[in-house]
């Protein structure tokens, strides 16, 4: 009887004897898009971004601005002036005037030059006592009447400001009523002269025994 023969059949062995060469190609890692870093390009986007509130917060900034004052240049008020030495009027005028027309520098020096003459005359000295200005207008209760210490220009300016703030509350039939009042403090030196001048009556009493 013949021999037989037997041939194995194995697979091949893989990965010792012939290692697979490794390409170049096969060394580069390819990331996945959503680990790609943002651009710069996008950080200023965004930056910009941010800003658009701002710019809508000015708006509305610009929305709520006041509303433009009212115009009372044209407006017009009655100023009553009465300047007064002892029981005497010296000046008793009155004015209608605008806002802040009145010059009360100018009305002080008329007054001195009136009571100069009027002390001339009358052969007296004269003293300055007090000045005031009241405020009052149509539906205003007298209690409420504004009341100002006018001494100097600087007082009267206070009283303007009264006067602005009736306008601007729309007040009618504004009126300013301005009172100085002066003292008469003696007479002249002629008036003494003319005093010691005079006959005195000679009195003579009989007395009875």
């Amino acid at each position: 009887m013949p021999n037989l023969t037997y041939r194995k059949h194995g697979r091949k062995a893989t990965g010792k004897e012939n290692p697979p060469v490794m390409s170049t190609s096969s060394k580069r890692v390819i990331v996945p898009k959503k680990h790609v870093p943002q651009p710069p390009a996008n950080k200023k986007s965004a930056s910009k971004a941010k800003h658009v509130p701002e710019v809508e917060d000015a708006e509305d900034v610009n929305d709520s601005e006041p509303e433009p004052v009212m115009d009372i240049s044209n407006q017009t008020y009655s100023l009553h002036k009465s300047v007064v030495v002892g029981d005497t009027v010296i000046v008793g005028d009155t004015d209608f005037l605008t806002h802040e027309e009145f010059d009360y520098r100018q009305f002080e020096t008329y007054n001195i030059r009136k009571l100069n003459d009027a002390a001339e005359k009358g052969k007296f000295t004269f003293e300055y006592v007090s000045g005031t200005a009241t405020i009052m207008a149509k539906g205003v209760r007298i209690c409420d009447n504004i009341i100002i210490a006018v001494e100097d220009n600087h007082g009267w300016k206070k009283v303007e400001k009264g006067i602005e703030r009736y306008m601007l509350a729309s007040k009618k039939d504004i009126i300013v009523k301005l009172a100085v009042l002066y003292s008469k403090t003696g007479v002249s030196d002629t008036d003494s002269s003319d005093d010691e001048k005079r006959p005195t009556k000679k009195v003579v009493e009989f007395v009875c025994c």
